[in-house]
């Protein structure tokens, strides 16, 4: 897959954690067969993508899970403030009245630039640990940009994982609506 359409296919989601799909590639053999072998080579090379839902459980009110520097200003970011990441996450596909839990992420993200003349340029360094019930964990890290306070879409290097994501390698892009994100994990 070439560069820009994997980029876009990265892109399509991220900000909310939902299995989408596996994305299966066929190989043809010599003289147009397609074999079983070869399908199954194809398959365990290509890259995998899932989608999910992150709703934010975290309790409070104005801002929930920031965490100023003490003696700041809490309506302003600070360098040092930090952000915890607490979600559930879900399927992309409705299921009577919302979307199937499948686990958890938590992390945090630390503000290390934020420049009074230049806020578009405030960035906050995050390192993510979503949890599967049945499959295992996956460790991302990365910045995200924010400007006026919002975060703006970002991907995050997948740094390792357990059971199903044992030697995980690829990207995590985060997309972020008014209440929840869209995660789209690219599994190298």
């Amino acid at each position: 897959m070439n560069r820009p359409a994997r980029r876009a296919a990265i892109i399509a989601g991220s900000a909310a954690l939902a299995a989408c799909g596996t994305i299966g590639v066929a190989a043809a053999a010599p003289g147009g067969a397609t074999t079983a072998r070869a399908t199954a080579t194809a398959t365990a090379t290509a890259a995998r993508t899932v989608r999910y839902y992150a709703f934010n459980i975290n309790n409070g009110s104005n801002d929930p899970g920031l965490v100023p520097v003490p003696g700041t200003n809490p309506k302003v970011f600070s360098q040092g403030d930090e952000l915890i990441i607490n979600d559930q996450l879900t399927s992309t596909h409705r299921a009577g009245r919302g979307y199937p839990i499948v686990g958890y992420d938590s992390g945090v993200c630390t503000f290390t630039r934020v420049p009074e003349k230049y806020a578009k340029q405030t960035l906050a360094d995050c390192v993510v640990t979503a949890v599967w019930k049945s499959r295992g964990s996956l460790t991302v890290q990365g910045v995200i940009r924010f400007k006026s306070q919002q975060p703006d879409p970002a991907v995050l290097a997948i740094t390792g994982g357990t059971g199903s994501f044992g030697g995980a390698a690829g990207t995590m892009r985060v997309s972020f609506t008014k209440n929840y994100k869209i995660l789209t994990i690219a599994e190298k």
